[in-house]
């Protein structure tokens, strides 16, 4: 596939602020549905752009993921989220990062993390992978290997996006997951969508059998979050606790 001059310019752009270490992550909190206490962060990597407004790393492939590129961004990303996560006082804290195509490359991602963690001092336990749904059905062996060798040291694998495609509960054996996010267009309608709701009530009990831990993202609502109460959802993330924010924006969050 040909690259535009302008995906071309925004590569460009994006080697320089990583050389530069000028790229900033931001952070969304996490909560337990139950408690409402904080339960993870995930990292985001927000990337303005002329024409794209300002997604985030994963919604531009095209542009961010040249596997060159790929490669170096995802290194940064995992060195600065892992350091982050190092400072806050919250040591029981997870940090959850998001994975892309071109990360999948199993000896390389498995040294970028290995490399990550021990430069931060990072406990492995304290680290999630989180895996596309889309991406986490069509892996090559390596990747199957390298899943396994990061849950051997204590990484987290959640299946992130969960509804997009309806994917089989069974074939997620494949992968040694410890948790399984909702995607939000599963909860868009909840809890008037009764059709839907038993979807979203088996995709839960299921999941639970498998000794995973369940997360629900785009909890927008007061009504959501008292539906995925009674559904035993382990873990919610949206506007209803908290959008994504800075790092000091964080720790203030974190501390009040």
């Amino acid at each position: 596939m040909s690259t535009s001059a302008a995906d071309r310019r925004s590569q460009a752009e994006l080697r320089r602020a990583v050389a530069r270490d000028t790229l900033l992550l931001d952070f969304q909190p996490r909560h337990n549905i139950e408690t409402g206490t904080i339960s993870a962060v995930e990292a985001i990597l927000p990337w303005p752009h002329r024409r794209l407004g300002t997604p985030t790393m994963a919604a531009v492939p095209g542009i961010a993921w040249e596997p060159g590129l790929a490669s170096m961004l995802g290194n940064w990303i995992f060195r600065a989220a892992c350091a982050e996560a190092a400072s806050w006082e919250r040591q029981d804290l997870r940090l959850s990062v998001k994975l892309v195509a071109p990360q999948l490359r199993g000896e390389e991602l498995c040294l970028q993390i290995a490399a990550a963690l021990e430069a931060t001092g990072l406990a492995p336990e304290r680290l999630e992978l989180s895996i596309p749904e889309h991406l986490a059905f069509n892996l090559e062996d390596d990747a199957d290997i390298a899943f396994a060798s990061l849950r051997d040291i204590g990484v987290n694998l959640l299946l992130d996006e969960f509804g997009h495609l309806y994917a089989s509960l069974v074939a997620m054996r494949e992968i040694p997951l410890t948790g399984l996010k909702v995607d939000r267009v599963m909860l868009r309608n909840l809890p008037l969508d009764e059709d839907n709701l038993t979807v979203v009530r088996a995709v839960i009990e299921t999941s639970h059998a498998m000794g995973l831990r369940v997360c629900a993202d785009g909890v927008d609502t007061d009504a959501q979050r008292a539906m995925l109460r009674t559904l035993t959802v382990d873990e919610g993330q949206g506007g209803i606790f908290s959008p994504a924010l800075s790092p000091v924006e964080l720790r203030a969050y974190l501390r009040g």
